[in-house]
């Protein structure tokens, strides 16, 4: 019996793990749960296991004011589409939705009299026509009139404007019709961005029926306090994401520039719109809300990281500094504002100290999977 528990305990043994998963040059971290040790320490042999480190210096970093934005379109962009005559409208075949790309030229509506008489386009092409020919005889008539002074320069003003305001209408008009319908075609290439008209409807000449947006530019609109009204002035940029992007995108990578901002409140919000113009982005739907991080003023000698850096733990935030043993322990710091990419640090890091730039999640995860509290280090 005693021969069959000696060798019991030697199996047993035999598939107790070593306490310290340790790899000798292997680069991969590991566990260092030795007696002695820092037992919940990840320990970094300089591997490439998703973990970048980076050295703490002091530098250079935006005064930052966080507010809210919209993405608009420039009102160089929008362009509106009127109806040339009056009468029922209808959609051209395929009919164009809000979204719907178009190139120039196209036929978008058709403007046809139907059963009326009085907003039938045939009979006004007609009635203009008729108009024309009186105009240019009454001002071919002034022109010779004029030199012997028989009519005052003003008649003859006069009936050259009506002349020259028909011809414009007659040739507008003319240039569109169809069998006695009036086309409406896309005056530029874009997409449809608000349609105002409804298929069949009745519709007055000069009408708008439609709009198009142009690629070309947009306006990021920020919103700012009245009272952080001081700040507009020391503004150098912006940078800002949309709902359901990481991509930060930065005014000073899009021609961006200020071109005004409000000096009152607006009727919905009573916040100051700060304008910047800025390069078309095709992946942005113009309306999108974004997040804005106005830029300031540059101060130096500051400590920032990036934010992928920093860790959250019940309101408080820390991030992983590596020390001499190559272990990563926790350190909280007090951190300042961010502007979407790094983060001022006001207390908790000194320049030199080595911290976890990237990958400081999986630091985290290993740290979870030990069996005590990580190992903190408060500065």
């Amino acid at each position: 019996m005693k021969n069959i528990h000696i060798i019991l305990l030697l199996i047993v043994t035999l598939f107790i793990p070593y306490s310290c998963n340790h790899t000798t040059g292997d680069g991969h971290l590991h566990e260092s749960s030795a007696s002695g040790g820092n037992e919940d320490a990840i320990h970094d042999e300089g591997g490439e296991n998703g973990i970048v480190t980076d050295t703490v210096k002091r530098g250079r970093f935006h005064s930052v004011f966080k507010t809210g934005g919209i993405l608009m379109a420039g009102n160089e962009n929008i362009v509106l589409i009127t109806a040339k005559s009056a009468g029922i409208i209808r959609f051209n075949k395929p009919a164009v939705y809000p979204g719907t790309n178009v190139k120039k030229g196209q036929i978008l509506f058709v403007i046809s009299g139907g059963s009326l008489t009085e907003d039938n386009p045939g009979l006004r092409v007609e009635q203009l026509r008729s108009d024309l020919a009186r105009a240019k005889e009454n001002y071919e008539r002034a022109q010779k009139l004029l030199p012997d002074r028989i009519i005052t320069r003003e008649n003859y003003l006069a009936a050259r404007n009506e002349y020259e305001k028909l011809q414009l209408e007659y040739e507008n008009i003319s240039r569109t019709l169809s069998d006695n319908e009036v086309l409406s075609v896309a005056p530029a290439d874009g997409f449809i961005r608000e349609i105002f008209i409804r298929d069949g409807q009745k519709v007055g000449t000069g009408e708008t029926v439609a709009s198009i947006l142009t690629p070309g530019s947009m306006v990021l609109k920020a919103l700012v306090p009245p009272d952080k009204l001081n700040i507009i002035s020391s503004v150098r940029g912006a940078w800002f994401r949309v709902p359901g992007s990481e991509m930060l995108y930065k005014t000073g990578e899009l021609n961006g520039r200020v071109i005004s901002y409000g000096k009152s409140t607006g009727e919905s919000t009573l916040q100051i719109p700060l304008l910047f113009a800025i390069n078309y982005i095709p992946e942005v739907p113009e309306g999108s809300y974004a997040e804005v991080y106005l830029l300031g003023e540059e101060t130096d000698g500051v400590i920032s990281v990036p934010d992928s850096a920093i860790m959250e733990e019940f309101g408080r935030y820390y991030v992983f500094i590596r020390d001499e043993d190559g272990d990563f322990l926790k350190r909280y710091i007090s951190k300042g504002p961010g502007d979407g990419e790094r983060t001022l640090v006001t207390e908790g890091l000194a320049e030199g100290d080595i911290f976890v730039s990237g990958g400081a999640y999986q630091v985290k995860l290993k740290q979870m999977q030990g069996s005590v509290p990580a190992h903190v280090h408060n500065h």
